[in-house]
This record gives structure tokens, C-alpha cells and sequence, in this order.
């Protein structure tokens, strides 16, 4: 992830909050907010593409009528803290707003975070951390490595990450909760198209 500077206008604040980080325009950046700090990042490249939007499918088949799927939204983890994980398994039926912009992180069960080169030090050091304090159940994390995705699922237990799931490149990533998935990433992401 780029660093935590952005002027997307003359006035810009020096110190932004979540009023002023909700007016920013969509301009297919990825913009999160942290302490008053911009974080800015260009959108990913085609295989971080290509492997949100199929394990998005999957989750999405997989998810029970009470929780949903979403690619790159709006997550709040606390005051002037709004990450965009790159999927979030989210509650869903009575009493969640269908046209919520920016997820409360008591709503949301797990976040996606795939990793390539130009982000993983922001990732590595201060996404999980942020989540974890705000109390989100499940992380998984995925790296974009040259011999293919490498996927660790983590489940918060005491305010700390214990790991859950592992596959390396080439392997079955198996977890259980909050969505059973059962996929190997690789494959999924070599293939030319999704099963059914």
C-alpha cells in the first residue's frame, strides 16, 4: 500500500475525519482512513482481481441467508478508522440497513486481505492489528506469491489472532467458519472458468 498521504484537493484537511473521508469522489483508488491519516493505494492488479471476485462466488454459494458477501467496502473500526477489507462475510436480514455505505464492525464476521507486493507491509503491520482491536471473529490472509496464493485463516480469540487454516501454494485452504469453504487457491485462480 502506497503511504499514508493523499491531497485529492487544494483544501484538503490535515486531519481527516469520517465526515470529511465520506466525501471524497470515487476515483477507483482505494482510500482508508486511520487516525485522522489517509492510506492510498492504486486499485490491484488482475490476479488479486481475479481471485477476489472467485472467492467472492464461492463465499457467496457457500454463506447461510443470514450473512452476505461484499468486495471492497466500507468497514468501521472505530471513530475516524474506516478500512476496506478486499471481502467482507457480513450479517444480513432484519435490522441491517440494505443500503449501508460504511459497515459497522460489530456486523462484520470476516475480512479478506490479499496481499501483493506493493501492499503487504501495510497489511502485515497495521490491518490485522486494527481488526483484531475492533473485535471482527475472523481474518483471512492471503499472499500473492510467484509460486501461487498462500492462505492463512485466523479466528480472534482474547483480542488475539490464533491461526485456524493453512495452505501454502498448491493446497486445499479449509475453513470453517463463518462460511465452510473448502478451496484450492491455486486452481482457482489458474482456471479459465468457474464450475456451475
Amino acid at each position: 500500500m502506497a503511504a499514508p498521504a493523499y491531497d485529492p484537493q487544494p483544501d484538503a484537511p490535515e486531519h481527516w475525519t469520517e465526515e470529511s473521508f465520506l466525501q471524497l469522489p470515487d476515483d477507483r483508488r482505494r482510500i482508508e482512513l486511520v487516525d485522522g491519516g489517509l492510506l492510498v493505494s492504486p486499485s490491484p492488479g488482475s490476479p488479486h482481481q481475479k481471485l477476489s471476485s472467485r472467492l467472492w462466488y464461492l463465499f457467496e454459494r457457500a454463506r447461510g441467508d443470514d450473512l452476505d458477501v461484499f468486495e471492497a467496502v466500507n468497514v468501521r473500526l472505530g471513530p475516524d478508522r474506516i478500512l476496506i477489507p478486499d471481502l467482507a462475510v457480513v450479517d444480513a436480514g432484519p435490522g441491517i440497513d440494505p443500503d449501508v455505505v460504511v459497515w459497522e464492525a460489530r456486523h462484520v464476521r470476516l475480512v479478506v486481505e490479499i496481499d501483493g507486493a506493493n501492499r503487504r507491509r501495510t497489511e502485515d503491520q497495521v490491518k490485522p492489528a486494527l481488526y483484531a482491536a475492533a473485535g471482527i471473529g475472523h481474518l483471512l490472509r492471503i499472499d500473492l506469491t510467484a509460486a501461487g496464493p498462500d492462505a492463512t485463516g485466523y479466528t480472534l480469540h482474547d483480542g488475539r489472532w490464533v491461526e485456524t487454516a493453512r495452505a501454502r501454494p498448491g493446497e486445499e485452504l479449509v475453513l470453517d467458519a463463518p462460511v465452510p469453504l473448502t478451496a484450492n487457491l491455486s486452481a482457482l485462480l489458474a482456471a479459465r472458468r468457474l464450475p456451475g
